[in-house]
């Protein structure tokens, strides 16, 4: 009977936890209103500093700039990050071309941060995202680079 009980218990935190997982990256559309989908989503969870899923919208090979290459390392990059609180995170978007599988988005950023508790600064820049189409239905990131403005 215990057992039985471990046994379902392991089985819902599993199916739980692969939702999770798969949480990461939404069904959108192929096309404009799917990749500002996309991006709204990718800022929620930047709001939620959650390096795990914020890696998921990347493709396997995707990349932060020259900064991390691949899901891992762009996980691993992310994760430096933890004395940073992000308090706000908007973007706006100036164009989407959208040509087969691909789609390239350019706007701008804007965020508010509280480093250590104690100093908030503000950043805002612009940002060129290339989003690829997969066949799951997801516009997931294959580049993403981003430049401070003033």
């Amino acid at each position: 009977m215990i057992l039985r009980k471990n046994a379902i218990l392991f089985f819902s935190l599993f199916r739980l936890l692969l939702l999770f997982s798969c949480s990461a990256a939404i069904p959108t559309n192929h096309n404009e209103k799917g990749v500002e989908a996309a991006m709204n989503h990718l800022n929620r969870l930047t709001l939620k500093t959650d390096a795990d899923s914020i890696a998921l919208l990347y493709t396997p090979d995707g990349n932060l700039g020259d900064v991390a290459i691949g899901r891992d390392s762009i996980r691993n990059f992310l994760a430096r990050f933890k004395n940073i609180k992000v308090l706000s995170q908007k973007s706006t978007t100036d164009s989407i071309n959208i040509s087969g599988d691909t789609a390239i988005q350019k706007g701008k950023y804007y965020q508010s941060d509280l480093i250590s508790g104690k100093d908030t600064v503000y950043v805002k820049g612009t940002f060129i995202a290339k989003w690829q189409w997969t066949n799951d239905k997801y516009w997931l990131i294959k580049e993403m680079h981003t430049a401070p403005m003033r």
